[in-house]
């Protein structure tokens, strides 16, 4: 697979303020995009945690630091799974017998 760098211009007070190196901003950089893309739904797990330069059990872990689920349900997927639910629960009473 062919790799591309894509550099962005920061000033050396932007490095000064946050207090980073040019290595450990981009390192950064790279899981913020990576968070960000896969809570937009844009990179699925095992990209994102490419993207972070992480494996998935360690992006897993960022995501959680980072309160972004892992499951990301869209409100019609959330609909059908708690129709599931509800169907199940009716059979079960029916067949219980309560």
């Amino acid at each position: 697979m062919r790799m591309l760098n894509i550099n962005i211009p920061i000033s050396e007070e932007i490095l000064f303020v946050l207090k980073k190196d040019e290595k450990s901003l981009q390192e950064e950089a790279r899981k913020i995009l990576a968070l960000q893309f896969f809570k937009e739904r844009k990179l699925s797990l095992g990209k994102a945690a490419e993207l972070a330069g992480m494996d998935k059990n360690d992006f897993v872990i960022l995501l959680g630091k980072n309160q972004i689920d892992i499951y990301q349900y869209t409100d019609k997927e959330l609909e059908r799974e708690f129709e599931a639910i509800d169907r199940f629960v009716e059979d079960f009473k029916n067949e219980s017998g309560n």
